[in-house]
């Protein structure tokens, strides 16, 4: 990695390194969580805490010692398929190791990541949840040759209410294409099984360097806004997803359209 890695990527990096120096941040995270009992508690507790938003990335990380999710559907305003998955494991605590593959905006190939994350704040301590993580991805928003990610991760339970935020961060490597998002998302619990809420999030291209990317209509913005269904069926965790979708190229006018996701997920 060159030494052009912009500020936002190196302080994260920082943050992750610094945080694992200190062994009682994952000691309190443990005692903060109880183990799930079994496998379908361990789904019920997962979706409690929104591990299965297609869009929004919860802040809860450790409470279980592995959980997965793969998700389908089709954006009429990108004019394409949608497709991610990925695979958590813990490593220790509050800290765990996430693998994924995502459908690139043209849905026509799908790109890896991989990335670690840590869990820094606790609602039982600090009155709000939070993490950080950094990820590399093989394909970015606006990166094509690959691009290095890092997100703030926040949220609260209020009764029956979890708020979920992100903040997120991403360039290639060289720093000639950048990117930011805003995720935010809300889930009402209905019952232990059922959680109905909204998921949402915005992503921006904030620069590129490359004129040949510009001329070839490369993602610009995208805004996508809908209600979300999560279910915890034993073993198993089901999403339904739906909402309206804004996409913008460059060289191109921004077109409006519907997204639908649907997807299944389970914890260890």
């Amino acid at each position: 990695m060159k030494a052009s890695m912009s500020r936002p990527c190196a302080a994260t990096l920082v943050l992750l390194v610094g945080v694992l120096a200190h062994p009682a941040a994952a000691e309190e995270r443990d005692k903060a969580s109880a183990a799930p009992r079994s496998w379908s508690e361990a789904v019920l507790q997962t979706t409690e805490r929104g591990a299965y938003l297609p869009l929004t990335l919860t802040p809860s990380v450790g409470t279980s010692a592995a959980l997965v999710g793969s998700y389908g559907g089709y954006d009429s305003a990108a004019r394409a398929a949608v497709f991610n998955s990925f695979a958590e494991l813990r490593v220790y605590g509050p800290f765990a190791l996430r693998l994924g593959a995502g459908m690139n905006d043209s849905g026509k190939e799908v790109a890896p990541s991989i990335g670690a994350r840590a869990q820094l704040l606790t609602q039982e301590k600090h009155g709000l949840a939070g993490a950080v993580s950094l990820f590399y991805k093989a394909e970015g928003f606006t990166e094509p040759e690959g691009e290095i990610e890092s997100v703030l991760s926040f949220g609260r339970r209020e009764a029956n209410l979890l708020w979920l935020g992100n903040l997120i961060y991403g360039q290639d490597p060289e720093g000639h294409e950048r990117d930011g998002e805003i995720a935010l998302a809300a889930l009402l619990r209905l019952s232990r099984f059922v959680h109905l809420g909204l998921d949402t999030r915005g992503r921006f291209d904030l620069g590129s360097e490359r004129s040949k990317l510009v001329a070839e209509g490369f993602p610009k913005y995208q805004i996508d806004a809908g209600p979300v269904l999560n279910l915890a069926l034993g073993p198993v965790a089901a999403t339904a997803r739906a909402g309206a979708s804004i996409f913008r190229r460059s060289q191109e006018d921004a077109t409006l359209g519907v997204v639908a996701i649907a997807g299944l997920g389970t914890a260890f």
